[in-house]
């Protein structure tokens, strides 16, 4: 019997691209100064987990709230390509305010975003990454600094509801946890933002 691994998955800090609230995508959007702050926070948050591994996806968005947390813990950031944001095609640097309304996979299952990619796709690459994590780390635990949307679709896979997305809000910083051995999935939280709130207030 395979061991679980241990997944906390977070979202990075706000970016430039959040900020303006525009499409992102797999286009390189910083951290804004509020990001940053946010990135020391989620490090402060998690500062007594005990994490094997810290992998993000490539983009320095992740990187750099990555970064903020290992030192914390004296681990390297693993780099994986895989765990990029969606790339939404057309949308990319739009504003959210302009394609509201309009048709996307979010709505119609597995249907493309317009020169972009499918919710199928998306998961298939993010998902062998994942997968690669659980064979090579069995009873590990493993820090997976990633995207909104990436996450979104990750744990509405472990929550069994795909096509369909689990729509609880999920700010920067947000943590899920999720116990896996590749097969069978125990999401133990969902987008805590607890500490989120405490800094707004503070």
């Amino acid at each position: 019997m395979t061991v679980p691994t241990t997944l906390y998955l977070v979202r990075h800090g706000e970016s430039e691209a959040n900020a303006a609230r525009r499409f992102a995508g797999q286009t390189d959007s910083p951290l804004t100064a509020s990001g940053r702050q946010q990135a020391r926070v989620i490090a402060d948050e998690l500062a007594k987990t005990r994490f094997d591994r810290i992998v993000s996806s490539d983009l320095s968005r992740t990187r750099d709230t990555a970064d903020v947390i290992a030192k914390r813990h004296g681990l390297r950031v693993e780099v994986f390509p895989e765990l990029r944001e969606i790339d939404v095609g057309e949308r990319t640097g739009k504003p959210f305010d302009e394609v509201r309304g309009l048709p996307n996979w979010t709505d119609h299952g597995f249907v493309a975003w317009p020169g972009g990619e499918t919710l199928e796709e998306v998961l298939a690459r993010v998902l062998g990454i994942i997968q690669r994590l659980t064979r090579e780390s069995p009873g590990k635990t493993i820090l997976v600094v990633g995207h909104g949307g990436v996450n979104r679709i990750l744990l509405s896979h472990f929550l069994g509801i795909l096509p369909k997305l689990d729509r609880t809000p999920a700010p920067n910083t947000n943590i899920s946890v999720v116990h896996t051995d590749g097969k069978t999935h125990t999401v133990e939280r969902l987008f805590a933002a607890d500490h989120v709130m405490g800094a707004e207030r503070g």
